[in-house]
């Protein structure tokens, strides 16, 4: 235990329970306690009733405040940090308190450490062409919140990726929950279809992950089989059952598993599959990814160029393809061909809790 920290009390915030946040929570919960330090989070009242709370924290016994969604601007936390007399304030998703700090610091006690998820802004054509220009610009505003008093603004990187320059980089932390019962369990449920290979998608289903694009890949290869692990949007399920349809119709085979999912199913389907596939229009480190090449699983990666770098890193093991169904089928055929990895990616998430606490 750091003895200089020891005792420290401790506010760790995020309103949205969706996606990776409540395990970045975790960990950082975890990470605190282990320096003798008291927590309190700062929620909302959705994120304490959510089923990703009873995934990741429906043990966790820290001090909850709960508050509108609203209620969460830099002004409004700075409000409860001073009440609360913290030595240290966390916001482990901060991209939209990014401008405000920049301008004007951090008003509340002690240190304020934030987190970009994402350095890279997201942009659909017609504006994709000046993505890296206002990709500068976010980095820029980084850069310069760092030089704000008691602030540290850290960027997230892929694991894979070696990134330098003026901001602080911090690599996302992903860790496996896998067991060999319930990966043997699932393949078995794969198996029993028959003969195939077996695609997996994994995560929350939103349009920047280009569902669609995925089916119409696959529609006429039989021999496939597709798993998808985790919840998918309403708007997305519904553009895409006419395909699913047809898919099964042409010999095709799917699974589903709704999510939220815990970590020790989730990660179990990630080692099942023979292939993991990710396609992003959004920029950005891919915990499925990580967690696919340290259970040496095969990928087939397509769209972001953070995609396209980590495939570069994982060599062999992966492929990557722009955002088109007729490269995106050459790359599913090409892995179909490939053999098993004979290596895997070893991860930690110690870089991630000790910069960010």
């Amino acid at each position: 235990m750091d003895q200089r920290s020891a005792g420290r009390r401790v506010l760790i915030v995020e309103p949205n329970p969706l996606g990776h946040r409540l395990h970045y929570v975790k960990l950082l919960i975890d990470e605190c306690r282990s320096k003798g330090d008291q927590v309190h989070v700062l929620t909302t009242t959705d994120a304490v009733e959510s089923a990703e709370w009873g995934v990741h924290l429906s043990n966790e016994k820290s001090a909850i405040i709960r508050r509108p969604s609203n209620e969460f601007s830099l002004s409004k936390i700075a409000e409860v940090s001073a009440r609360l007399g913290v030595a240290l304030t966390v916001v482990p998703e901060a991209d939209h308190h990014l401008v405000s700090v920049a301008r004007r610091g951090w008003s509340g006690p002690g240190a304020l450490t934030l987190l970009a998820v994402r350095a890279e802004v997201q942009a659909r054509p017609p504006l994709a062409r000046m993505r890296p220009a206002k990709s500068f610009v976010k980095k820029t505003l980084i850069w310069a919140a760092n030089l704000r008093p008691g602030v540290r603004f850290y960027a997230l990187r892929s694991p894979l990726a070696s990134r330098r320059g003026p901001i602080r980089w911090v690599a996302d932390p992903v860790a496996l929950s896998s067991s060999s019962e319930c990966v043997d369990a699932i393949r078995n449920d794969l198996d029993s279809q028959g003969n195939r290979y077996w695609l997996g998608v994994f995560g929350a289903i939103t349009p920047r992950k280009n569902h669609r694009l995925i089916v119409e890949a696959i529609l006429d290869q039989p021999v496939i089989g597709l798993l998808i692990a985790g919840s998918v949007d309403p708007k997305v399920s519904s553009e895409v059952a006419p395909l699913f349809a047809r898919f099964i119709s042409n010999g095709g085979r799917l699974i589903q598993l709704p999510g939220p999912l815990s970590d020790t199913d989730f990660d179990s389907a990630i080692a099942a599959v023979d292939c993991v596939l990710v396609a992003h229009s959004n920029e950005g480190p891919s915990g499925i990814v990580i967690k696919a090449a340290a259970s040496g699983r095969r990928l087939v990666l397509a769209g972001a160029k953070s995609l396209r770098r980590d495939a570069v890193c994982l060599g062999e093991q992966a492929t990557w393809s722009k955002l088109d169904v007729a490269e995106l089928r050459r790359a599913i055929r090409q892995a179909q061909r490939a053999p098993k990895p004979t290596s895997a990616v070893d991860l930690g998430d110690g870089e991630f809790r000790r910069a960010l606490t």
